[in-house]
């Protein structure tokens, strides 16, 4: 008698077997999910709720209503920009308000001033203006206030543009804004400086001690190396580059550590006086990637923000 093949004779004998788990297609789950961590990622994002909807008058159309058109019946910018790229949604529809009145309908010179106020605020300091309930907003720049012109406070600039947190409203738009045209005195003003760059700043102007050791004169040359260079777009905090952290950490905490080692007291001293710096540095031992950085700008990129 031939030998009984026992594995083939197990294996075909089996039968169905529930074993109450499911097991998911690691792939299948993921292009099903893809579109809700790209949304769950972005700290951006305007719901159509916190919008104001209404009007002095309804547009003619308000299916095809124009930015302009909406500007005109008492929209605010933001919020029909939102509107509009929600494709004029039937859930959320224009409402006419007996309490706005053409009177309260701001210009449109109005409206731009705003914008290029906040448009300023995002550029120098890759953030927003400050809302009427923070208790601590930031410095308004003395360029606004006394050559623009601009000197109310400065949440009546949001608030002009915007009824809803700006903070949801994707900030990375003043990448897409052109020079052309600008006027002369805004492109002197951007000229001397844009967010990201301050803490290079003094690695431009001043003269590090001679008696600090090799690797730290490397740091310092890599710090002077991205101060001489073109202001790009990788560096400016609203659309840094990943790969700037991946390769040098965190560029404020080691520039600021960078400072306090390399420079005299009287140095800072003197960038504070003349405003290239707030106030002296604060010390962060955790960061200290600077130790070992070499001196060739590898952050940069090409992606200059000067590009008329």
């Amino acid at each position: 008698m031939a030998p009984v093949n026992s594995s083939k004779v197990l294996s075909t004998s089996v039968g169905r077997l529930d074993f109450k788990t499911i097991h998911i297609d690691a792939i299948d789950v993921a292009e099903s999910f893809q579109e809700f961590v790209k949304s769950g990622s972005l700290l951006t994002g305007v719901s159509l709720d916190d919008l104001d909807l209404t009007v002095v008058s309804l547009p003619v159309n308000p299916s095809t209503s124009t930015l302009a058109e909406l500007l005109n019946v008492g929209m605010k910018l933001f919020d029909a920009a939102v509107w509009i790229t929600a494709k004029r949604p039937s859930s959320h529809p224009l409402v006419q308000a007996e309490t706005k009145t053409k009177e309260n309908i701001l210009s449109l010179q109005t409206i731009a001033k705003s914008v290029f106020f906040c448009y300023f605020f995002l550029l120098t300091q890759a953030r927003y203006p400050a809302s009427a309930s923070d208790k601590n907003p930031p410095a308004v720049p003395n360029f606004l206030r006394s050559i623009m012109r601009l000197d109310q406070p400065q949440h009546v600039y949001v608030e002009n543009i915007c009824s809803f947190n700006p903070s949801g409203f994707d900030a990375r738009w003043v990448r897409h804004i052109s020079f052309v045209g600008l006027g002369q005195e805004a492109l002197s003003r951007f000229g001397l400086g844009v967010a990201g760059y301050r803490l290079f700043g003094p690695f431009k102007m001043f003269t590090p001690r001679s008696d600090i050791p090799e690797n730290l004169k490397n740091a310092a040359n890599f710090a002077r190396n991205v101060a001489v260079n073109d202001a790009t777009w990788d560096i400016h905090p609203i659309t840094r580059a990943p790969g700037v952290l991946t390769r040098r950490g965190n560029l404020n905490k080691n520039l600021g550590n960078l400072i306090l080692d390399v420079f005299t007291e009287e140095q800072i001293n003197e960038m504070i006086s003349v405003k290239m710096l707030y106030s002296k540095p604060t010390r962060e031992p955790a960061y200290q990637n600077y130790k070992t950085w070499s001196a060739e700008d590898d952050v940069s990129g090409s992606s200059k923000i000067f590009r008329i």
